[in-house]
């Protein structure tokens, strides 16, 4: 149990025994701190309550507070359903990008200057080969942007957060079967 609302507590005290069963017998009408406060109270009292409406409360709070059963506030089977359509329109936008994509273009120099022997030295020489990877990569890194390479880098985006929102769904789903059990 989280600990009890001081709020909650000093109202508990000022009510009568029925009062207090109000809280226990109609706990769907109050929040969870209230009832808890309640059974406390109950209890500092030394009236007991029965193991079968002290687990009938948990499993309500327990099935109905989206803190605790849900980390979004959308029901696992959204997430999967959106899982699902975000694969599907991504993928069916990678192929159009990749049917429609026009060639790439061609170097602004007229020629490519890694094809020269000379240029990948220098650039060797002047800084390593952690230099000759940093141009190459500073390079190709504008061009998945382009053309095909634009519809390759959407099939690959589209399926990672799918991935991940479906398996983000099915982990909650679990979370709450796990839940519903107890």
């Amino acid at each position: 149990m989280p600990p009890l609302d001081d709020a909650f507590y000093a109202r508990m005290l000022t009510l009568s025994d029925a009062e207090l069963f109000t809280y226990i017998h109609q706990y769907s009408r109050y929040k969870v701190e209230a009832v808890q406060a309640a059974i406390a109270e109950l209890d500092a009292r030394g009236l007991s309550l029965s193991h079968d409406d002290l687990s009938a409360i948990d499993r309500y709070f327990t099935r109905n507070d989206p803190q605790r059963t849900r980390p979004f506030l959308v029901d696992p089977r959204h997430l999967r359903w959106l899982a699902y359509a975000m694969l599907v329109l991504g993928l069916l936008s990678a192929v159009f990008l990749y049917m429609t994509a026009s060639p790439p273009p061609q170097h602004l120099l007229g020629y490519d200057p890694f094809a020269s022997k000379k240029y990948v030295r220098d650039l060797e020489i002047y800084g390593g080969k952690i230099n000759v990877i940093a141009v190459e990569f500073r390079q190709s890194l504008p061009q998945l942007w382009q053309g095909k390479n634009l519809a390759y880098t959407i099939a690959f985006l589209t399926v990672l957060v799918a991935s991940l929102c479906w398996y983000i769904g099915s982990h909650a789903a679990s979370h709450l079967e796990t839940h519903a059990e107890k």
